[in-house]
């Protein structure tokens, strides 16, 4: 068998939810780039103006995950749910998102036996954590590490940077501020320099 057959047999599927999001966004370009990906499933609310020969959107109810399950019948699951506290507007809401969305995402990937899954959390993600924000990316960590999954991979990074499709003028003022500041991320605090979304999709 030649080479390119071999590697043609070898290259992955991969499924992402959350591709219209800065994370997503920039994973979703760099999965349609990658020679190891064959096919690229993403899992939207309303169609993405892309086009690729890789790319299949299946527009899907997130409060029904379980009823495209068999979507999740690939090599990798790229988790990169999320919102902010004033887009849910309510407490429920947001764990809805950060935690329900994502715990029922991994149980299907664990079911259909995926070979990872790979999904962003917060720097000081914590169960215990006396904030809200912290203390639900904990306890979505801590459930995630309780199921049966090859290989999972939890990202923690600070203040996410990037050009977002909708405007927060509280996290770009705050980014602007932050990125123009390095002297303050030196030691233990190292962990909090913002993060720019493509070098984060890079790492994932």
């Amino acid at each position: 068998m030649f080479a390119l057959e071999v590697l043609a047999l070898e290259r992955r599927t991969a499924l992402l939810l959350g591709a219209s999001g800065l994370v997503g966004g920039e994973l979703l370009k760099l999965l349609l780039e990658s020679d190891l990906y064959r096919q690229v499933t993403i899992f939207v609310r309303t169609p993405l103006p892309i086009e690729h020969e890789k790319l299949r959107q299946v527009v899907v109810d997130f409060a029904r995950l379980e009823s495209y399950e068999r979507h999740f019948y690939v090599d990798d699951v790229f988790c990169c749910l999320g919102t902010t506290r004033k887009k849910a507007k309510t407490k429920q809401q947001f764990i809805q998102v950060d935690y329900e969305y994502t715990l029922r995402a991994a149980a299907l990937a664990e079911k259909c036996r995926v070979k990872s899954f790979l999904t962003v959390s917060s720097v000081g993600a914590n169960p215990c954590s006396p904030f809200f924000y912290q203390r639900i990316k904990g306890e979505t960590e801590e459930a995630l590490q309780r199921l049966a999954i090859p290989s999972l991979h939890i990202f923690r990074p600070s203040l996410l940077v990037g050009k977002r499709r909708e405007f927060r003028l509280g996290e770009t003022l705050a980014g602007w501020l932050l990125c123009r500041l390095p002297f303050l991320f030196v030691g233990k605090w190292k962990k909090y320099k913002p993060v720019d979304a493509r070098q984060l999709a890079l790492a994932m």
